[in-house]
């Protein structure tokens, strides 16, 4: 009954989420996507429960025809994420143990971080921007989720598996952590919302430096900040070490089938962001074990280095494929 629940509330989010997109890019060049199928003539814009509920022309035709993508799209993603988290287990780790179910916390924090980050990826492929109202709302509820509860955490701020042995003695989790859970929950989610920010703008000015333009825009900073601050730096640095392969898989399925040559990266920084959540469990400890490398300072500095070093290599290559005939990739 759970993800029958789940699944309707995501179609619905769905088609809040291409409504909502549409309103904010009204004013925008939006390659045609939003002009009414009916009329031909772009829809107007009217504002409805604060702009959230789709928009109609008023030739009462659809104003726009991957609504319904967007809309089952978003279920389809709501059932799978919840599936994963509730059957699954995967986000079930050993440091990490929260006093209320993920059901009722967690889970739902998670699918608003979902739904932003569709929102965010409809703007970004329909006119290559993320709006800032999407950005400093999901903050906002990152910051004030992690403070008031406490217990949203997919990792703590800080575990050290250095001394631990099976059996006998676990990982250190240092105390003030244990006894004030709010106070932790404001330092991880800042700790994520710097790191995704600082790191991506970093990669933002090299790429400039180096290619004469930058590789992502300034949305794509405050997209990462925006991600950092409702899952933490550790998952952060793997969205961010994932997102070039993400990238490149992605841009050669949109260039093989659409013959576009350019399309955003946030949706694939979004993308990048539900894999690691999704999977946060192997990742860290059933299979990867990342938990020994964040548990090492120098092994983390070696990580972000490397992380860094293949997003730029990557980001290069990415590019040079754009610049390929699609026809040939065609045939």
């Amino acid at each position: 009954m759970h993800f029958v629940i789940i699944t309707f509330l995501g179609c619905l989010l769905g088609r809040i989420a291409a409504g909502w997109s549409a309103v904010m890019l009204a004013d925008m060049n939006s390659g045609g996507l939003l002009k009414c199928s009916g009329c031909g003539l772009s829809v107007s814009r009217r504002r409805r429960w604060f702009g959230c509920l789709p928009i109609r022309c008023d030739c009462k035709a659809s104003p726009v025809t991957w609504h319904i993508g967007a809309t089952l799209g978003l279920g389809g993603l709501f059932l799978g994420f919840s599936w994963l988290v509730l059957q699954a287990n995967c986000q079930a780790v050993h440091e990490v143990q929260p006093d209320v179910p993920l059901l009722y916390l967690r889970l739902p924090f998670h699918l608003t971080l979902i739904f932003l980050l569709w929102v965010a990826t409809l703007t970004d492929l329909l006119d290559y921007v993320i709006p800032d109202e999407v950005i400093y709302s999901g903050i906002v509820i990152a910051l004030v989720g992690a403070v008031t509860s406490g217990d949203l955490q997919m990792m703590h701020l800080w575990v050290n598996w250095d001394d631990a042995v099976p059996g006998l003695r676990g990982p250190l989790i240092p105390d003030w952590i244990k006894d004030n859970h709010r106070l932790h929950g404001l330092a991880w989610s800042l700790a994520g919302l710097l790191t995704g920010a600082s790191l991506t703008w970093l990669v933002r000015w090299v790429s400039h430096r180096i290619l004469g333009y930058p590789a992502l825009g300034l949305g794509d900073v405050t997209l990462m900040a925006m991600v950092g601050a409702f899952i933490g730096w550790q998952p952060t640095l793997c969205v961010l070490a994932i997102s070039p392969l993400t990238g490149i898989v992605l841009g050669l399925l949109v260039r093989l089938f659409t013959g576009r040559k350019f399309v955003a990266f946030g949706p694939y920084l979004a993308s990048s962001a539900v894999l690691v959540m999704g999977a946060w469990r192997w990742l860290w400890a059933d299979y990867l074990t990342l938990r020994d490398i964040f548990s090492h300072w120098p092994s983390v500095v070696g990580l972000i280095v490397f992380s860094f070093a293949t997003f730029c290599v990557l980001l290069f290559l990415l590019r040079i494929f754009r610049t390929l005939p699609t026809e040939r990739l065609r045939r």
